[in-house]
């Protein structure tokens, strides 16, 4: 992790830089050099994967899972990454992260869960398909009633 939680290691960002454009090749020798580069945060408590996700990049973002990189990551804020994939309207990544299960229970510091948090940002087409493709405690409160 950071020492200083507002600045961003500089090698953070060079491993997240080069995962985005596809060396992979040079990313696994940072990540064998360097393994805490796996969950290091940047100055908004993002991971590379978290990073990777919210720019729609599928095979980063796998690559990073396939190493270890945690798929329910919270940022700063207490959002779960699922949850901004979700807030893009990235339906393949959701899918994606689902079928890899992602916690799609999880909820934020509020205690939303991903459909709440959707509605709470006029994301309703979004909210409703997650209804229909995945799992979230406001189903689950009405069907156990």
């Amino acid at each position: 992790m950071n020492v200083n939680p507002n600045v961003t290691d500089p090698t953070w960002q060079h491993f997240r830089d080069i995962i985005y454009v596809g060396d992979f090749e040079r990313a696994s020798e940072m990540l064998s050099e360097k393994p805490a580069l796996l969950h290091m945060m940047n100055s908004i408590g993002e991971t590379a994967l978290h990073f990777l996700a919210v720019e729609n990049d599928l095979d980063g973002v796998a690559w990073l899972h396939a190493r270890g990189a945690d798929l329910d990551t919270k940022n700063s804020f207490g959002q779960p990454v699922i949850f901004e994939v979700a807030s893009l309207g990235y339906k393949e990544l959701f899918t994606w992260f689902r079928d890899k299960g992602a916690d799609l229970r999880a909820t934020d510091n509020d205690g939303n869960d991903i459909v709440m948090h959707l509605l709470e940002y006029d994301c309703n087409e979004m909210a409703e398909w997650v209804r229909k493709h995945g799992p979230n405690k406001s189903l689950e409160r009405t069907r156990d009633k």
